[in-house]
């Protein structure tokens, strides 16, 4: 069974109660989900939902990916396929497909992602995709040590970076979470 609207809905009300200064961010999102078309469908516009998984290691370190020619090193994760069960489901996949890392060995630290962020995205006419807005959930999951599987040869870089490296507001909510487990 895909990913439904009512599923959306209610990850995204218990990040919510988790994050409440980041209701408006939301708002939009939820709405859509109760009165649209399908909100994890690639093709839903003018917002549709992605996933991707934050891996950190016992130290607190943070695995990038990088597809070539790209240069630019990311979280692993992407878009919502019809088979996926579940947002972290999601974002397992995509951590299993781009990082050859499989779900069973992995630490979810909770089914509710740690962060969401709003992405405007521009326009892409040779593909017919008007602008709309990727909500993407991340996913905190953790693993027992750096040790990568080899690479399966898809063209996928891999690197472990310090929690110093992650900016911004997934930075912070990490940092958080890194003196939470020091406790």
């Amino acid at each position: 069974m895909a990913v439904t609207n009512n599923a959306v809905i209610g990850v995204a009300l218990g990040y919510i109660e988790a994050n409440p200064d980041e209701t408006d961010l939301l708002r939009s999102l939820i709405v859509l989900a109760l009165h649209g078309p399908p909100v994890v469908t690639r093709s839903t516009t003018p917002a549709h939902v992605t996933c991707s998984a934050v891996l950190v290691s016992p130290d607190w370190r943070v695995l990038q990916t990088r597809r070539r020619p790209a240069r630019n090193w990311r979280l692993p994760g992407g878009h919502i396929d019809p088979e996926d069960q579940s947002l972290l489901g999601a974002a397992l996949r995509h951590l299993a497909t781009e990082a050859d890392i499989e779900a069973n060995g992995l630490i979810p630290a909770s089914v509710l992602p740690v962060d969401v962020t709003a992405h405007p995205i521009d326009a892409v006419p040779a593909l017919s995709e008007p602008e709309h807005v990727h909500y993407e959930a991340t996913f905190l999951l953790h693993v027992d040590d750096r040790t990568l599987p080899e690479p399966s040869g898809r063209g996928i870089s891999r690197r472990w970076v310090n929690l110093a490296d992650v900016r911004g507001k997934l930075g912070d909510k990490l940092r958080l979470a890194s003196n939470r487990a020091e406790v």
